[in-house]
C-alpha cells in the first residue's frame, strides 16, 4: 500500500509503525515507493510544533492589523489546523486495522524486487553473449610451467616486472654510507669557505652530511646541499628557536609550530632567491629574535608589577620589536615629592644601526664608574630576566649611595673603619670600637625603593624608623644618630657583662634626695645596676666621650647604697656614693701575674679620677663586648659583701671569729667562727664536752643564687658508733643549711639565730648520747640484742630496734617548740609498714621529754613491742547495727592510750580493759571500769565486765603462775593499800633485796647524778600520798606474792592502789601520769615460802579489779583473731574475732538479753549462780550463761515444760542455733531480740522454725533440696524495703513475718545466687505465703513470682489441719521445686 501524501510533502507508511531501511531500489523503480516513514508519535510532534509556531506568528502580527484582516487571519488558522488534525484522526483511525494490509504489500514488494532482479540478471547474460563472448579464445596450455612445478616444485620463469614492482632492491651498505656522508661533508666544507659567512654564524658544526650554525639564545638551523653543484641551493632540514622565559613561560615554547613552519618556508624561500642565502638567513631570524626578546621582557615587566614591584616600576615606554623603557627609584610615587629627584630609567632598544647587534643596555642617568663587575652586570641581558637586569642596575646605583655615605662619616672620623660589602649593598660601621660584627650598624639601600634601611641587633623599631626618616632626609644627620647608639651601645653592653649575675639593671633610678645628693651630678649617661641578693646595693655606670675619637667611651664606676622606708610605694633614699680605684682595672686585666684581687677587701675612694680604657685589640676566643672590669667589680660586690654582712652580725653578738677568709687558690670565701656561745638548759660538763670535740665551724656560701648558707661542723671523738658506713672515720662532718628568704638581706640576723638554733638542738642531743654512751657498758643483754644505733649525726640519734631490727626511733631536739621530737618508722623488709609504737607516740615523748634517757626508752619499747603488736590487731572499725539503734556505728576496740604502759582498750564504749605492759615479758591486766582509788566506785561511762577475772586466769601461764588463786577465792573488798601494810609488805621481803641488787645497778646513773633511772615507767609514790582504809589496817586481802624464781618475777598486790592515779572518770583521754610498776623487776620481790595457800571463797563482783599477770604469748593468743574453740568449723561462723572480743561480745550480748526479757513477754526466773539469766515461755524454761570451758560463748539450756512436745534433737538444734547464730559475732542486739520473739512463739510454730534453723546449721543432711537456707534474724540489705536493715526481723501477733536468704547449691565454681523470701503465717488460718511487699524499682520480680507461684500451689494443694503449722513443709516444698532460669538473677 503506498504511503498517505501529507501537507508539505511528509510521507507516513501505512500503520504509523517504525518504518524498516528499505532495499535498494531497482532500475526504474517509483521513488515515492521508497520514501522513508515516520513514526507516528514524530507526526504528531511536528503538526503540534507547527501549530505552536502558527500561533507565535499571529501573536507577534496580528497587533499591527486592523480588526478585519485580524479576524480573517485567526479563522484561516482554524480551518487550516482543524483539515491537519482531523487527517491525523483519519490515519490514526486507519492505522488500528492497517496490520494485515502491512503484510500483504510487504509480501508483494518482495515478490516485485525478486521479479526485477531475474529480468536484470537475463539482461546482463544476453549483452555478455552478444558482445563480450564473440571473440574470446583459449589460451595454449602451459606446459613448462607445469612440469617445472611437478618437478622442481618452484616457478622459476615467474615474469621478472612482477619482481621488480613487489621486491625493494637491496639498501647499500654501512661502509658507502659513511663514504657518502664524508664526501658531503666535504662538499659542505667547500661550500662554506667559498660562501659570504656572517660572522654571527662562526658557531657552526659539520657532521653526518649537515651543517648546524648555532647563536646563542636566538636559534639554531641546520642546513645541507642535494649535490655538489656549487649552483645548487642550501636546503634548510631543521629550525630551532633558542629564546626562554625561564621566569614565566612555565616550560612552555614561546613560539607556537604553525609559525616555525612559516619561518622555515620564509628562510628557504631566501636561500632560493638571495645572492646571500647565509646572511640573509641571519638578519631575518636574529631580527625575529629580537623582537621575540622584547616581548618576553615586556611580558616579564608585566608581571613583575603584578606580582612583586607593584608601583616600584613603571613602563615608560613600550614599541613592539624595537625598545622597551621602565623608570625605578621613583620618589614621586614613593611619596617623598620633593620635585628635585632625578628620574631613573633603563631602556632596552635593538640598534638601528646594525640590526646585528643583540639587546642594547642604557641608562639614565648614567651609571657611575664605580665597580667595572657592577657596571658589567648591569649592561648585559643574556639572561633575559627583566628583574636581574633592574637588580644589577639598582644595585650599582645602591653602591654609589653608599659610596657617598663613607664620605660623610669619613670627613667626620678619620680613623672610621667602616666597609661596604658589595654581594647585598650594605655599609656597615663600627659603633664602639673594638665593636664585633652584631654590635655594629649596618645601612642597607632598599633595592626596589633606593631608600636606607638601618639594622643594629637590639634596637627597638621605632627608634630605627626615626633614623631611617633621618637619614633618607639628610645622609649628613647620621653623626648626631652615631653618638646616641655608641652610649646605647655601651650600656648594652654593660647589661650583657653582667647577664649572668644576680643583678638588675636600669638607666634611671627613684631616689627621694636625688636632686641634693651626689648622684645627682653625675653624667646623663650613666647605668645603675641593683644587687638582687643584696637590695640596697647598687654599682653605677658613668659613661664619657673620648676627646679626639669618636667610637670609644670612657667608663667611671661607683658603688651606691641607699635604704628603704616602710611601704612598697615611698622611694629609696641614697646614702652613700663612692667611686672605685682606678688600679682595679689593672688588677682585673693584670694576665701576667694570673693573680686576682683579694677578695672581702674592697677599695674605693672619691674624688680620684679614673683612668681610660685602654683599647683592647680584638683577640681569638674573646668577646669584645664583654666588660671584665664590670663583671669583676659585681661578683666582687655579689660575693663579699654577704660575708660582710654576716661578719657584722657575728660581731654584734659577740662570737668571735677569724673574718673573711680566702679558700681553694682564690675561688672561694669562708668565716670561720673560734667559740661558740653556750647554750641555755645544758650543764656545764657537757658544753665543755661538745666544745673539746668541735674542731672547726666554718660558714660558706652555695647555691646556684648564693642564697643559700652553709655551716660545716667538724667533730672528733664521737661518743656513740653507728652501723652507718658513712660514719667511721674519726671525724664527723655535720652540714647545717640556711637559706635566706628575697625579701631579707644575705647575711643577716636570722641566719646566725637559726645557727644557734641548731647549735642548741645539738647540745640537747648530745647531753642525752652522752649519758647513753656512758650507760652502754652496763646495758642489759637483752638491749643490746634488741637494739642498735643506725645513725647519730649530731642532729638526728636513730636507733633500730626489734628482733630484725625493722622498727626505728628518731630523737632529735625540736628549738621552735622547745623539746625533744621523736619520730617512729621502720626499715629493712618491714619497710613500708606501720610502727606498732605509733599508738603510744605522743606518751613516749611525753615521758621522753620529762626524762631525756635513751636506756629507758629503749626499755620501754623492749616491754611494749609484743603487746602493741598484739592490741593492733584488735578491729578499731566502726559497725552498724550492734545495737537497737541500727543507724548508729560504734567502734569495736577503741585504744586509749594513758601512758607508755598503760594503754586502755574500750570496747563499745561499755566495757574498759586496762593494760600495763611490764618487764620480763609480761603484762597486767584489770577492768578499766573500776576506779583505782576505790574499787567500790565506778569510772563513769563504763561498766564493770562480770566474770573477766575468770577469763583471764584462762590465759595464764600455769608455769609462770603455779600458785594461781582458784576461780572461786574469795577477795575482801580492798581499800587503797596504806603506808603501814606496804611497810609490812616490804619488811617481808627485805631478805631477798640483796638478788635483785645487781640486776639494779646497770640502770642506775653514774656517781654524783640526781636519782635513778629504772629501766620502765617511773615508781609510783602513790602508797606515800593516800590515806589507808580502816579496813585495811586490821585484814590484809588474801594475795599470791610470787617468789623471785618465777619466770614473771611478778607481784600481785591485793590492791590496785599501786596501779597510780586514775583520771577523771567522765575524761579517758588524760594520761594517767606515772604508773605503778608492779609488774616491773625492781618492784617484783620474793615471797616467804611459808606463806598458807589461799582460801577458797566465792568470786567477788569487783574480783577483776585486782590485775592479772600473762605473758606476751598469752597476751597475744587472748587478742589474735581466732576460730571459736568448741565450735565444729562448719558452724562457727565467718567473722573471725579474738577470744576478747568474743567475751566482752558475750557479756554485752548477756546484758541485752537481760534488758529485753524485761522489755518482751518473757518471765524471768530468779537464780543465785552468778552470771546466769532464767527465764520462761509458755513451753520452754531457758537457762543462759557463759560456756564455762571457755567463757567466749553464751550457752542456751532449754527444758520443755512438756516433754512430750519435744524431742532432745530439736532442744539441741535450738541450743546450737542461739550459741553460733544469735549470741556469736558480731554480736548484734537484734539478733537477740528477734530470737526472743521466736521463743514466744506457739510451740508448733517454734517447732517449724526449730526444723529451719536445722536446714541451716546441718545443710548436708539435705542433699535433695536444691537451696540452702538461712534464717535472717535482721533484715539484710537486700530485703525488700519494708524497714531499716539491721531492725529484728520477726514479728509476731497474729500473723507472724519472718525473713529467709535462700543460696542455691551449684557446683560450678561461680558465685551462687541467693534471694530474699519475706514469709507471712497466718496463725488463724495456717497458710504460709510470700509477704506482698514493694520491691525496689530496679529489682527483678521473675524470682519473687515464681517463689509466691509456689507457695500458692502449696497452699492450695496442702490444706492445714486444726493445730498444724505448714511453715516448715511449705519452705521446703520451695527449696525443692524453685528453679531459676538459666542465667537469671534475682
Amino acid at each position: 500500500m503506498a504511503p498517505v501524501q501529507l501537507e508539505s510533502n511528509q510521507l507516513v507508511p501505512a500503520g504509523g509503525g517504525p518504518a524498516s531501511a528499505p532495499a535498494p531500489p531497482a532500475p526504474g523503480a517509483v521513488t515515492a515507493a521508497a520514501s522513508p516513514g515516520y513514526r507516528l508519535s514524530t507526526l504528531i510532534d511536528f503538526l503540534l510544533h507547527r501549530t505552536y509556531a502558527e500561533l507565535t506568528v499571529l501573536a507577534d502580527l496580528l497587533p499591527r492589523k486592523t480588526d478585519m484582516e485580524r479576524k480573517i487571519e485567526i479563522v484561516q488558522f482554524a480551518s487550516r489546523t482543524r483539515q491537519l488534525f482531523v487527517r491525523l484522526l483519519a490515519l490514526v483511525k486507519w492505522a488500528n486495522n492497517a496490520g494485515k494490509v502491512e503484510k500483504c504489500a510487504m509480501i508483494s514488494s518482495f515478490l516485485d524486487q525478486q521479479a526485477i532482479l531475474f529480468v536484470d540478471t537475463a539482461d546482463r547474460l544476453a549483452s555478455l553473449a552478444r558482445d563480450a563472448l564473440v571473440h574470446a579464445r583459449l589460451p595454449s596450455f602451459a606446459i613448462p610451467y607445469a612440469i617445472d612445478v611437478l618437478t622442481t616444485g618452484s616457478y622459476p620463469r615467474l615474469p621478472t616486472c612482477i619482481r621488480d614492482k613487489i621486491i625493494p632492491p637491496d639498501p647499500i651498505t654501512k661502509s658507502e654510507k659513511q663514504t657518502t656522508l664524508h664526501q658531503l661533508n666535504q662538499i659542505l666544507r667547500h661550500r662554506l669557505v667559498t660562501t659570504d659567512l656572517p660572522p654571527q654564524l662562526a658557531n657552526l658544526t659539520v657532521a653526518n652530511g649537515r651543517v648546524k650554525f648555532r647563536v646563542e639564545g636566538e636559534f639554531e638551523a641546520t642546513l645541507t646541499v642535494m649535490g655538489d653543484d656549487p649552483d645548487i641551493p642550501w636546503r634548510l632540514l631543521k629550525l630551532e628557536i633558542l629564546v626562554e622565559d625561564k621566569e614565566t613561560g612555565d616550560g612552555r615554547a614561546l613560539v607556537h609550530s604553525m609559525q616555525i613552519n612559516f619561518i622555515h618556508q620564509l628562510v628557504q624561500s631566501r636561500l632560493f632567491a638571495d645572492e646571500k642565502p647565509l646572511q640573509d638567513m641571519y638578519n631575518c631570524l636574529h631580527s625575529f629574535c629580537l623582537a621575540l626578546q622584547l616581548e618576553v621582557l615586556h611580558s616579564q615587566t608585566l608581571m613583575l608589577i603584578r606580582e612583586r614591584w607593584g608601583d616600584l616600576v613603571q613602563v615608560e615606554r613600550y614599541h613592539a620589536g624595537k625598545c622597551l623603557s621602565l623608570s625605578v627609584w621613583n620618589q614621586q610615587v614613593l611619596g617623598r615629592k620633593t620635585g628635585t629627584a632625578s628620574v631613573h630609567k633603563v631602556t632596552i632598544k635593538i640598534d638601528e644601526t646594525d640590526v646585528s647587534k643583540p639587546l642594547q643596555i642604557s641608562h639614565e642617568p648614567p651609571l657611575p664608574a664605580c665597580d667595572s663587575k657592577l657596571m658589567e652586570r648591569a649592561m648585559k641581558i643574556d639572561h633575559l630576566s627583566i628583574e636581574k637586569l633592574l637588580i644589577d642596575s639598582v644595585h650599582a646605583r645602591s653602591h654609589q649611595k653608599l659610596q657617598e655615605l663613607k664620605a660623610i662619616l669619613k670627613s667626620y672620623n678619620t680613623n672610621d673603619n667602616s666597609f661596604i660589602e658589595t654581594a647585598l649593598p650594605t655599609l656597615v660601621i663600627p659603633i664602639l670600637e673594638p665593636c664585633g660584627r652584631s654590635e655594629c650598624l649596618h645601612v642597607f639601600v632598599d633595592l626596589h625603593s633606593g631608600m636606607f634601611q638601618l639594622m643594629l641587633y637590639g634596637v627597638d623599631q621605632l627608634t630605627l624608623d626615626d633614623i631611617e626618616k633621618s637619614v633618607n632626609d639628610d645622609m649628613k644627620r647620621i653623626i648626631p644618630w652615631l653618638q646616641q647608639l655608641k652610649f646605647w651601645l655601651g650600656q648594652q653592653r654593660c647589661k650583657q657583662s653582667i647577664k649572668h649575675l644576680p643583678t638588675v639593671s636600669s638607666e634611671t633610678l627613684q631616689l627621694a634626695n636625688y636632686a641634693s645628693h651626689p648622684v645627682g651630678n653625675l653624667s646623663k649617661h650613666k647605668l645603675f645596676i641593683k644587687l638582687t641578693r643584696l637590695p640596697q646595693y647598687y654599682i653605677v655606670v658613668e659613661m664619657f666621650d673620648v676627646p679626639g675619637n669618636p667610637t670609644e667611651l670612657e667608663y667611671k664606676y661607683h658603688f651606691l647604697s641607699v635604704s628603704y622606708a616602710e611601704g612598697d610605694d615611698n622611694p629609696a633614699t641614697a646614702l652613700l656614693l663612692q667611686q672605685f680605684k682606678p688600679n682595679i682595672e689593672e688588677l682585673v686585666l693584670d694576665t701576667k701575674s694570673g693573680k686576682q684581687m683579694k677578695s672581702g677587701v674592697k677599695r674605693k675612694f672619691s674624688g680620684d679620677p679614673c683612668s681610660i680604657e685602654p683599647k683592647k685589640p680584638k683577640r681569638s676566643g674573646e668577646m669584645c663586648a664583654f666588660n671584665k672590669v664590670l663583671a669583676h667589680i659585681v661578683a666582687m660586690c655579689d660575693t663579699n659583701m654577704p660575708f660582710i654582712g654576716l661578719r657584722m652580725e657575728l660581731s654584734n653578738m659577740d662570737i668571735p671569729h677569724q673574718g673573711v677568709q680566702v679558700e681553694g687558690d682564690g675561688f672561694s670565701h669562708a668565716i670561720r667562727l673560734l667559740k661558740i656561745p653556750p647554750c641555755k638548759g645544758v650543764n656545764e660538763e657537757t658544753q665543755k664536752a661538745l666544745d673539746r670535740s668541735l674542731l672547726d665551724c666554718t660558714f660558706r656560701l652555695q647555691g646556684r643564687n648564693n642564697r643559700t648558707w652553709v655551716a660545716e661542723l667538724v667533730f672528733a671523738n664521737c661518743p656513740l658508733n653507728s652501723t652507718s658506713s658513712r660514719e667511721q672515720g674519726p671525724t664527723r662532718h655535720v652540714y647545717l643549711t640556711y637559706e635566706n628568704q628575697l625579701s631579707e638581706p644575705v647575711g643577716g640576723r636570722k641566719v646566725v639565730e637559726m645557727f644557734l638554733n641548731d647549735w642548741n638542738s645539738i647540745a640537747r642531743l648530745y647531753e642525752c648520747v652522752l649519758e647513753f654512751a656512758r650507760s652502754l657498758p652496763d646495758i642489759p643483754n637483752h638491749l643490746n640484742v634488741f637494739s642498735e644505733v643506725r645513725i647519730y649525726n649530731y642532729r638526728k640519734l636513730i636507733l633500730c630496734y626489734g628482733t630484725t631490727k625493722g622498727s626505728s626511733i628518731s630523737i632529735q631536739w625540736n628549738s621552735i617548740l622547745q623539746k625533744f621530737h621523736i619520730s617512729l618508722g621502720t626499715v629493712g623488709p618491714n619497710s613500708g609498714c606501720s610502727n606498732c609504737h605509733n599508738t603510744i607516740l605522743h606518751q613516749l615523748q611525753e615521758m621522753f621529754n620529762k626524762t631525756p634517757n635513751v636506756v629507758q626508752l629503749l626499755q620501754v619499747l623492749f616491754d611494749t613491742q609484743a603487746p602493741l603488736n598484739a592490741i593492733n590487731k584488735l578491729p578499731t572499725v566502726p559497725m552498724l547495727g550492734l545495737t537497737q539503734r541500727t543507724n548508729t556505728a560504734y567502734q569495736c576496740f577503741s585504744i586509749l592510750p594513758q601512758s607508755p604502759t598503760h594503754i586502755r582498750l574500750a570496747f563499745r564504749n561499755m566495757y574498759c580493759i586496762d593494760i600495763y605492759c611490764r618487764s620480763r615479758g609480761v603484762v597486767a591486766i584489770r577492768d578499766g571500769a573500776y576506779s583505782l582509788f576505790d574499787n567500790s566506785k565506778i569510772v563513769e561511762g563504763f561498766y564493770p565486765a562480770p566474770g573477766l577475772k575468770t577469763f583471764l586466769n584462762m590465759f595464764v601461764d600455769s608455769n609462770q603462775d603455779a600458785r594461781r588463786r582458784s576461780v572461786n577465792e574469795d577477795d575482801n573488798p580492798p581499800s587503797p593499800i596504806g603506808g603501814d601494810m606496804m611497810d609490812s609488805l616490804i619488811s617481808q621481803l627485805q631478805p631477798q633485796q640483796p638478788l635483785q641488787q645487781p640486776q639494779q645497778q646497770p640502770f642506775a646513773k653514774q656517781a654524783g647524778a640526781s636519782g635513778a633511772y629504772p629501766l620502765t615507767s617511773p615508781p609510783t609514790s602513790y602508797h606515800n600520798t593516800v590515806t589507808p582504809s580502816p579496813s585495811m589496817m586490821h585484814t590484809q586481802s588474801p594475795g599470791n606474792l610470787h617468789a623471785a624464781s618465777s619466770p614473771s618475777g611478778a607481784l600481785r598486790a591485793p590492791s590496785p592502789a599501786s596501779f597510780g592515779p586514775t583520771p577523771s572518770p567522765s575524761s579517758l583521754g588524760i594520761t594517767m601520769g606515772q604508773t605503778a610498776n608492779f609488774a616491773s623487776p625492781h618492784g617484783s620481790q620474793a615471797m616467804p615460802t611459808s606463806m598458807p595457800p589461799p582460801r577458797k571463797l566465792p568470786q567477788r563482783s569487783w574480783a577483776a579489779s585486782i590485775p592479772t599477770i600473762l605473758t606476751h604469748s598469752a597476751l597475744n593468743v587472748l587478742l589474735l583473731p581466732s576460730p571459736t574453740p568448741g565450735l565444729v568449723p562448719g558452724l562457727a561462723g565467718s567473722y573471725l574475732c579474738s577470744p576478747l572480743e568474743r567475751f566482752l561480745g558475750s557479756v554485752i550480748m548477756r546484758r541485752h538479753l537481760q534488758r529485753i526479757i524485761q522489755q518482751e513477754t518473757l518471765q524471768l526466773i530468779n537464780s543465785n549462780e552468778p552470771g546466769v539469766i532464767m527465764f520462761k515461755t509458755e513451753a520452754l524454761k531457758c537457762r543462759v550463761a557463759l560456756n564455762p570451758k571457755t567463757n567466749q560463748t553464751l550457752q542456751l539450756k532449754v527444758t520443755p515444760e512438756n516433754t512430750g512436745q519435744w524431742k532432745s534433737e530439736e532442744l539441741q538444734v535450738l541450743e546450737k542455733f542461739f550459741e553460733t547464730r544469735v549470741a556469736g559475732p558480731p554480736f548484734k542486739a537484734n539478733t537477740l531480740i528477734a530470737f526472743t520473739k521466736l521463743l514466744g512463739a506457739p510451740t508448733h510454730i517454734l517447732r517449724d522454725c526449730v526444723h529451719i534453723m536445722k536446714l541451716e546449721l546441718f545443710p548436708d543432711q539435705a542433699s535433695q533440696l536444691k537451696w540452702n537456707v538461712q534464717f535472717c534474724l535482721t533484715i539484710p540489705p537486700s530485703a525488700p524495703p519494708i524497714a531499716p536493715p539491721g531492725t529484728p526481723a520477726v514479728v509476731l501477733k497474729s500473723k507472724m513475718l519472718f525473713f529467709l536468704q535462700l543460696t542455691q547449691k551449684t557446683t560450678v565454681p561461680q558465685e551462687a545466687v541467693s534471694i530474699i523470701v519475706p514469709i507471712i503465717y497466718d496463725m488463724a488460718s495456717g497458710t504460709t505465703q510470700q509477704a506482698d511487699i514493694p520491691r525496689q524499682q530496679n529489682s527483678s520480680v521473675a524470682a519473687p513470682m515464681m517463689v509466691s507461684n509456689i507457695l500458692k500451689r502449696f497452699a492450695e494443694l496442702n490444706s492445714p489441719r486444726p493445730g498444724e503449722c505448714t511453715i516448715f513443709a511449705a519452705v521446703r516444698d520451695l527449696m525443692v521445686n524453685l528453679t531459676l532460669p538459666p542465667g537469671g538473677r534475682p
